[in-house]
């Protein structure tokens, strides 16, 4: 099975002449002179991997008669298989909530809408988009904006939604793929409906393309930066918006595992560094912040905190950590080793780089690249290198080194899965029951943020009852 799935994969960008098996794998022609060899085999240590697993190499035998982009386009279509049906049934075994809730709304909730799915290109957005299908959304009336973030699986999961059908944009074509995406509603009689992680696209329709806003019945967001890209609409968006992002539901269970998850990637990245003793800052003292101090406080790290909002910043105190309203004399006197930034918003800009004093890793937990004022640091290095998969290296003019961790993006999602699925999965279940919510004619949303019909939706929809009877005390399993 595995082994048709990449030789598919490779027909699908080039012409294989022949296919011929032997001991040595197999070997296939490609045009008239180029040729690669296949081999699918087991784990040499099976026991350090998952049952069921299957490891795939191409060794490129001969590549006469192809460009190196041809020899590039080979080995991406090689990481661009669809997920197995194995792999597949182990997915939603980690994720019932999502899986099974068409099973527990009425049938067809979703079928008059058209969604727009800005959701992390991660194995258990496979199983959401199974439950969207599911709930009567053609596969033709959806669209997915690709974040572009280099998880651990996104060729992956691109593939398996395109062999779907459905249609996958690249978050930078945002405004083009709305367009297309309204075009194909109205074609099959459906009005569209955002679903979204980030503020990836709402911002753009009322920025770019207002003419489209009365094609869509409204807004699911996921998180707290998204509902801050909205700030320059406050007071006139047109749109119903269903808050998951500032839901207690969200709170409750999400942070601790984002923060655990951010703290334990950057672990994987930093193996040889000792955390035990040395200072960290954390900048925004939110939802997120609070828990990376707190994981970061275990890790025995002397933490500081700063927020711009003096209650939060009287909160970190109030709890022990080192505060200061001042960013500047937090890095300047603290000397933090990490500098982990929560705020949602650029919260380190290019006049704080005079003010670190010691060699550093920024790191962020916001979507995109916005925490940190990465032009702005860059003009005060007097050179900028490629770490690799760590990041890029920032080379101050006083001899300090200030590492940008996975280039300011994300570091819970730099090269990994974030959360384990069955974090993830009330969460996503969650934005489901919103659209179901938004999709009901008589949903009694008003034109912008509802946080406390979110919050009335969420808690009595039956989900946590669900969950807490999967990891509550009278748990089975």
């Amino acid at each position: 099975m595995v082994r048709n799935a990449v030789i598919e994969a490779i027909a699908k960008v080039t012409d294989i002449g022949e296919a011929t098996h032997d001991g040595a794998g197999t070997r296939l022609r490609l045009g008239t002179e180029a040729c690669v060899r296949l081999f699918v085999s087991t784990p040499s240590r099976p026991k350090a991997t998952s049952s069921d697993t299957h490891i795939a190499t191409l060794i490129m035998e001969e590549t006469e008669g192809l460009s190196p982009d041809q020899v590039q386009t080979l080995q991406t279509a090689v990481r661009r298989i669809p997920f197995t049906t194995t792999e597949m049934k182990a997915l939603r075994g980690q994720m019932p909530l999502t899986g099974e809730l068409p099973a527990f709304l009425p049938p067809g909730t979703l079928s008059s809408l058209a969604p727009v799915l800005t959701v992390h290109h991660m194995t258990d957005f496979l199983v959401m988009v199974e439950s969207v299908l599911a709930m009567g959304v053609p596969a033709q009336a959806i669209t997915v904006l690709d974040k572009g973030y280099p998880y651990q699986h996104t060729d992956r999961v691109d593939a398996h939604l395109t062999r779907q059908g459905i249609a996958v944009w690249p978050w930078t074509n945002a405004t083009d793929a709305l367009d297309d995406h309204t075009r194909r509603a109205a074609a099959l009689g459906l009005r569209g409906l955002l679903i979204d992680d980030g503020g990836y696209t709402l911002p753009v329709l009322l920025a770019q393309r207002p003419d489209l806003l009365p094609h869509f019945i409204g807004l699911v967001e996921q998180t707290i930066s998204g509902i801050t890209r909205l700030e320059p609409w406050e007071g006139r968006l047109p749109l119903p918006i269903f808050s998951v992002a500032e839901s207690r539901l969200k709170a409750t269970v999400e942070c601790y595992g984002i923060a655990d998850a951010a703290v334990r990637n950057l672990l994987r990245l930093l193996p040889e560094e000792k955390l035990e003793g040395r200072p960290a800052l954390v900048v925004g003292f939110g939802r997120i912040g609070e828990h990376i101090a707190d994981v970061l406080r275990s890790r025995r790290m002397r933490v500081a905190v700063h927020d711009r909002q003096l209650v939060r910043l009287i909160a970190a105190h109030e709890r022990g950590y080192l505060t200061n309203r001042c960013l500047s004399t937090l890095l300047r006197d603290h000397r933090p080793l990490l500098v982990i930034g929560c705020t949602g918003r650029t919260g380190l800009r290019g006049e704080h780089a005079a003010a670190i004093g010691r060699n550093c890793y920024l790191v962020s937990t916001t979507s995109r690249n916005r925490e940190f004022a990465v032009a702005e640091l860059e003009e005060e290095a007097r050179l900028v290198t490629d770490e690799g998969v760590l990041g890029t290296r920032l080379h101050l003019p006083s001899g300090v080194q200030v590492t940008l961790v996975g280039d300011g993006f994300p570091i819970n999602f730099h090269h990994a899965e974030s959360l384990p699925n069955m974090y993830s999965d009330l969460i996503l279940a969650s934005l489901l029951v919103a659209a179901s919510t938004l999709a009901a004619p008589d949903h009694g949303f008003i034109a912008g943020h509802n946080v406390e019909a979110s919050n009335r939706v969420l808690e009595s929809c039956g989900l946590l009852e669900r969950y807490y009877a999967r990891f509550g005390p009278e748990a089975t399993r």
